[in-house]
């Protein structure tokens, strides 16, 4: 296997959360590459300097917030419930199953097929990654998020929306970290900066507070400053993000 795709699996590994075979597979690799056994080893010490933190999750205004935001999108969606007589035989249980197999293909094809019928591979790619965002597995929801960093732009809404999603709501600290990092290259998108400021408000992993604090010093947000200043006089914050908040607060003022 390559480096990224071990690279992957890492915080996977950590969580024991691989099948025997992926365990063997990615020790085996670790006991040859330097490069992935000093990423397995980062990626510890950032797992045990967290460990003891409390993990406060976003509140619900901001859950309703930003569901508000995808509702005409996930309404566009939703699936409908049909009602089917309990006298009706096995034979209508199966016309109307198929009935439905042709309405969902057909629509499926019609989302991602252009004006002259063809199938439009971005939407197709779009349609995997938002699907492997919700993947149980935290190196696919890392990898797809490494993947919309790498694959899309600013004008893929859908992805900017499911980072934000990632970065608000993910319980994997990896994942949110990723998708901090992945953000920081849509941060000419109003709807970005918004999010990356609320995460500095409500997130409390050390790692994350970082990042987000680095991020938004560099693009100069100064809505970030209160929250900064906040953060600053917090006494519950570890001093180091206190140092990275002194080193970056002047760029703000």
């Amino acid at each position: 296997m390559k480096c990224k795709d071990i690279q992957y699996q890492l915080a996977d590994y950590l969580d024991k959360q691989l099948s025997k075979e992926e365990n063997i597979a990615v020790e085996a690799h670790l006991e040859d590459c330097a490069d992935c056994k000093k990423e397995l080893q980062e990626l510890e010490q950032l797992f045990t300097a967290i460990s003891g933190e409390p993990k406060d999750q976003p509140s619900a205004k901001l859950r309703a917030n930003f569901e508000q935001l995808l509702a005409e999108e996930k309404a566009a969606l939703e699936p409908k419930v049909i009602s089917i007589d309990r006298s009706t035989n096995w034979k209508s249980y199966l016309r109307v199953a198929a009935s439905i197999f042709i309405v969902v293909s057909a629509f499926l094809l019609g989302r991602f097929a252009d004006s002259e019928g063809k199938i439009d591979p971005n939407e197709l790619r779009t349609a995997e990654v938002l699907a492997q965002f919700e993947n149980q597995s935290a190196s696919k929801r890392i990898q797809a998020v490494t993947t919309s960093e790498e694959e899309f732009t600013s004008k893929d809404t859908k992805i900017i929306e499911a980072l934000i999603e990632r970065l608000y709501f993910d319980k994997n600290t990896s994942v949110r970290l990723a998708a901090v990092e992945a953000l920081s290259k849509f941060t000419s998108e109003e709807i970005v900066k918004t999010a990356l400021i609320k995460s500095l408000e409500t997130d409390k992993d050390p790692a994350i507070q970082i990042e987000l604090i680095q991020i938004l010093a560099k693009i100069q947000e100064k809505r970030a400053l209160e929250p900064m200043k906040k953060l600053l006089e917090n006494k519950d914050v570890p001093s180091y993000v206190k140092q990275e908040l002194q080193s970056n607060l002047p760029n703000l003022l």
